[in-house]
């Protein structure tokens, strides 16, 4: 394990002491170090009646346990302080650690002995070798009475609510859209999880399509066959119109009544970080949005239909917006619980609403954590003038999303009611997102919260994944640059895949969330600030650092590409292009030796090189043909240990959300060798190299200049490491499979790679 702290504030030693206190910890500064120890171990083991024990089961050193040390007359040191207090963090002297020093160095342990009442304070903020914080665990094996009030530590709200009787309700809020256009406002059911509280609270909302349930037979039969030819696209400039959004007025009169009517019973799946901020005082609210089951209107993806709902739950939180009891519109119930302060939560689509609902402004939503969250859906779908498909789903596209997600037809009644009118919806969709050209257009124009980035108030934070090519990097490093400059905003950038990141060992995520929640939400006055970019260090495991900035580089090296012209032959013989078809594994697993149809230039590194940001290719290229489409990947080569895109659990279930609340794995990304790792990839429509909105002729055999934007990343390399550049056609996962006999010559003595370089690091300590 290493220790990265980005949860922990530290405060006067006044505070210390009065927050210790409040804790039943009553230390005074006139006694020793080694008393002062003795009194607070004995306060950890407030379980025991017989703390002797306790203590006799720890040790000093080899020959010495705790209790006989402090009986004796040998001096604390700090040694002795680490040796305890490593075991108090759930780490096994003589099996976890011999060498103190070593084992502190190498963990990085974030406590510097010293002055023992602050040691012990910050003590208590670390994590243990399971994942919780030390005052975490302490809480919940029943430190402090579960009293259903709000108590706080180090700027974090401590989990003191019950999360065993808690309320679970249902309601339907009257949105501001008529999506199926019967003359009615939409309602959308909102799910409800709630502690009882006398008085108001905050509420963390996870905005999911998914949350009724899928229909995934129809999403899978609505799937496209990837195979087929390249379009060729008459020259022409595409013209977009300001999005609209048209809303509706709220209809009749409604009674008010004082409590919800539907309890909630299963849900389909809890977000394990609602889970953590449940008995910590927040209410949790799973929406599911307009076209799912129990909801009403239609599957919208992505649009700002969709998100007005969603923003419409927020307005019901702040008394803007009605909600009722049931479908018949008769009662409504006011939402008297709450605060009026919102955060949302959740991964993929579910960071994408968060993204959505951010850029309406909307007055309540005072923080985003948008983790692996979509900016524009035109760079879901589509890449640079081509139909591209999300990695790891090949042949999916707009349309089966839309399919996966209209959960009403997963009622039957719904289905005869409604499904017509889905179908007729569908149809008018898989017109307007066009799969012949790949071309933007108003369809996507209308899902592109990038052109509101400015309308952002709330405080962002983003998490995402540099191995992620469902939901690639521009996403949020689009969404990042566009934000306005006085919005604090934040980015956990990892080396995962499409993956959650709340339950890893080597970082405190969800405390650094507590902090900003209990201070954004429950108006806690505290100083904490998180760094503008965390980012994980992919040369070495369990480690992360701070850093200034996502791309934004001053400084650039250039890589010329070689001194001879080579050729990327297009077509493959049947039987391979009839394999790679059916297994796109296997086509990466070639792509990557070299045996595929493919341009390959190995670049070495003469010294460290840091990269942050977007690689750009500047290619002098031509095709034989009037069409073409260029695939790129960017490298580490080299049999060696890389942090992989998974995580794997360490140990099972011993995460605790409360008090033996929603236990968790506790995961992190291994460690592990491999013969190469992706670094950044990209994929372009030659008749689309200059620019999105400018379709181009491609000429046979005539030369171009091209730039190309890679997916921006932050990547470390070492001084004689070795970068592999592949320039190939066809990607049978990503792209179109077009088996068309071309070739595309690239003159490598005038192409180059240009990667922004960062040459300072500001390291967390």
């Amino acid at each position: 394990m290493r220790f990265n702290q980005f949860s922990y504030l530290p405060v006067s030693h006044s505070q210390v002491l009065r927050e210790l206190s409040q804790l039943g910890l009553k230390l005074v500064s006139e006694q020793s170090s080694k008393k002062q120890l003795e009194q607070f171990v004995r306060w950890s083991f407030f379980t025991y009646t017989n703390t002797d024990y306790a203590l006799s089961t720890l040790a000093v050193d080899k020959e010495t346990d705790l209790l006989s040390f402090f009986q004796s007359d040998k001096e604390l040191t700090a040694d002795i302080f680490y040796t305890v207090v490593f075991q108090l963090l759930g780490f096994n002297y003589l099996i976890d650690f011999e060498d103190v020093e070593q084992f502190r160095k190498e963990t990085g342990f974030p406590i510097i002995y010293g002055d023992l009442i602050e040691n012990i304070y910050h003590l208590l903020n670390t994590r243990t070798k399971k994942g919780n914080t030390l005052i975490d665990q302490l809480v919940s094996d029943g430190l402090i009475t579960e009293g259903n009030h709000y108590h706080y530590f180090n700027g974090k709200s401590l989990a003191t609510f019950s999360s065993h009787d808690v309320i679970r309700e249902v309601v339907y809020v009257e949105s501001r859209v008529d999506t199926d256009e019967d003359g009615l406002p939409d309602l959308v059911k909102v799910s409800i999880i709630r502690p009882r509280y006398d008085g108001q609270i905050p509420a963390v909302m996870t905005a999911s399509p998914y949350h009724q349930g899928t229909n995934d037979k129809a999403s899978d039969k609505a799937l496209y066959k990837m195979e087929g030819e390249l379009e060729v696209k008459p020259p022409h400039t595409i013209e977009l119109e300001e999005p609209k959004l048209n809303l509706v007025e709220p209809l009749s009169q409604a009674k008010v009544v004082s409590e919800a009517e539907e309890k909630l019973t299963h849900i389909n799946s809890s977000y394990t970080l609602n889970d953590y901020f449940l008995p910590r005082g927040f209410a949790n609210l799973y929406v599911s949005g307009v076209g799912t089951k129990d909801s009403q209107g239609l599957m919208t993806n992505g649009d700002y239909q969709q998100i007005e709902a969603y923003k419409n739950v927020i307005d019901w939180l702040n008394g803007r917006c009605r909600a009722f009891t049931d479908h018949t519109r008769k009662r409504q119930v006011k939402a008297d619980w709450s605060n009026g302060k919102v955060a949302t939560t959740g991964i993929s689509y579910l960071g994408t609403m968060s993204n959505g609902l951010a850029t309406t402004g909307v007055d309540g939503l005072e923080v985003i954590i948008a983790e692996a969250g979509i900016s524009s859906w035109y760079n879901y779908y589509r890449e640079n003038g081509l139909v591209t498909s999300p990695g790891g789903y090949p042949g999916e596209d707009f349309d089966s999303l839309a399919e996966l997600t209209y959960s009403r037809n997963l009622l039957a009644g719904d289905y005869i009611r409604a499904n017509e009118a889905h179908q007729a919806d569908l149809e008018r969709v898989k017109e307007k997102l066009d799969r012949k050209t790949g071309d933007y257009n108003q369809f996507w124009h209308d899902r592109n919260y990038l052109l509101n980035a400015q309308k952002v108030k709330a405080e962002v934070v983003f998490t995402h994944g540099s191995q992620d090519w469902n939901v690639k990097p521009l996403h949020v490093y689009q969404l990042f640059q566009a934000l306005p400059d006085h919005i604090k905003k934040h980015l956990f950038f990892h080396n995962g895949a499409h993956v959650y990141m709340n339950n890893w060992q080597s970082i405190d995520f969800r405390e650094s969330m507590n902090a900003l929640l209990t201070k954004k939400l429950l108006n806690l006055e505290t100083d904490y600030q998180l760094p503008s970019v965390i980012w994980q260090d992919n040369t070495t495991p369990q480690t992360w650092q701070s850093l200034p900035d996502f791309g934004n580089q001053t400084d650039s090296q250039t890589f010329p590409l070689g001194t001879e012209e080579q050729v990327i032959q297009n077509h493959y013989e049947d039987t391979d292009f009839e394999r790679f078809g059916k297994t796109y594994q296997n086509f990466n697993t070639e792509l990557y030796q070299g045996k595929v149809n493919q341009i390959t230039v190995d670049l070495p590194v003469t010294e460290d090189l840091f990269l942050n940001g977007q690689v750009q290719l500047k290619l002098r290229i031509k095709s034989s043909t009037n069409k073409g489409l260029l695939s790129a990947q960017l490298l580490e080569l080299g049999q060696k240990k890389y942090l992989q895109p998974y995580p794997a659990v360490l140990t099972a279930r011993t995460m605790d959300n409360g008090r033996y609340h929603m236990l968790e794995n506790l995961c992190e990304l291994p460690f592990s060798p491999s013969p190469q790792r992706v670094i950044t990839k990209g994929y372009l429509n030659l008749q689309n190299r200059n620019n999105l909105l400018t379709v181009e002729e491609v000429k046979a055999d005539e030369w171009m200049e091209i730039q190309f934007d890679l997916q921006p990343t932050i990547y470390k390399l070492k001084q004689d490491d070795t970068l592999r550049l592949v320039l190939y056609t066809t990607d049978f996962e990503i792209t179109i499979r077009d088996n068309t006999d071309y070739c595309l010559t690239v003159d490598l003595a005038q192409s180059s790679i240009t990667i922004p370089s960062q040459k300072e690091l500001a390291s967390h300590e």
